[in-house]
């Protein structure tokens, strides 16, 4: 028994006799690790943001923002919706918004969407709404207010609210009511497009299976489920 179980724990380790894997894990360990200091005493100087910083910092995103507006994806969208809409440019994903988001806090950046948020609230209090959800989506309504886009800044999931309101009002006023049933679905649709910023048929089999999944969706809006899907897409994220 000894010699069969080190026989498998050799075979086991053998994957990590390649030089260039022991690198990458090494280098993903750097990336989680967390230096604790208990010796140092840290003395609050300020509990605020100072004006001159929050200043600062919006002028840096303002300026990354005119440095990115053509090299990042998601960027080349949101500069776009206001003259030509999201049909030209194509649709925002969250994989363009992940991009967006390493791009800020690449240095010399460094700017985290969440310290931008404060720097708004110090700076232009009356315009800021809420707190931010703290989702990756958020960033949206970040660049949105910095472009002039948005009166105000709130979190992505208050302007979808309202947004799927008046959708709901047009597709009532068209003759196109929904049962409790799939008013529900709608709203979970929602909810998750406000987290997510997209959503496909194979979402609803893995992020809905309480609702019963893909085969709960099209139950309740038939073969018209995928036409819905693109036509919420457009009038929640546009």
């Amino acid at each position: 028994m000894a010699a069969v179980a080190e026989e498998r724990r050799t075979r086991a380790l053998a994957i990590f006799d390649d030089p260039a894997l022991r690198r990458v894990l090494i280098d993903q360990k750097k990336l989680s690790e967390v230096v604790i200091d208990d010796i140092s005493h840290d003395v609050v100087v300020s509990s605020l943001w100072d004006e001159g910083r929050a200043t600062a910092v919006i002028a840096d995103f303002d300026r990354f923002l005119h440095t990115h507006r053509d090299r990042l994806a998601a960027l080349r969208i949101l500069y776009a919706q206001p003259a030509a809409g999201l049909a030209a440019h194509g649709r925002l994903t969250y994989a363009a918004l992940e991009d967006l988001r390493d791009a800020m806090l690449q240095p010399p950046w460094l700017l985290d969407p969440l310290a931008l948020w404060s720097a708004y609230r110090r700076l232009r209090a009356d315009k800021v709404r809420a707190n931010p959800a703290k989702t990756l989506t958020d960033i949206v309504a970040l660049v949105r207010f910095a472009l002039g886009q948005r009166d105000t800044l709130a979190p992505l999931s208050s302007d979808m609210a309202g947004r799927f309101n008046l959708w709901l009002g047009r597709e009532d006023k068209a003759g196109r009511t929904y049962t409790p049933d799939q008013r529900a679905w709608l709203e979970a649709i929602r909810d998750y497009l406000a987290a997510n910023i997209e959503i496909a048929p194979a979402d609803l089999q893995d992020q809905f299976a309480p609702r019963g999944g893909i085969v709960g969706a099209r139950r309740a809006f038939g073969p018209s489920l995928d036409t819905l899907l693109e036509t919420l897409q457009d009038a929640l994220v546009a």
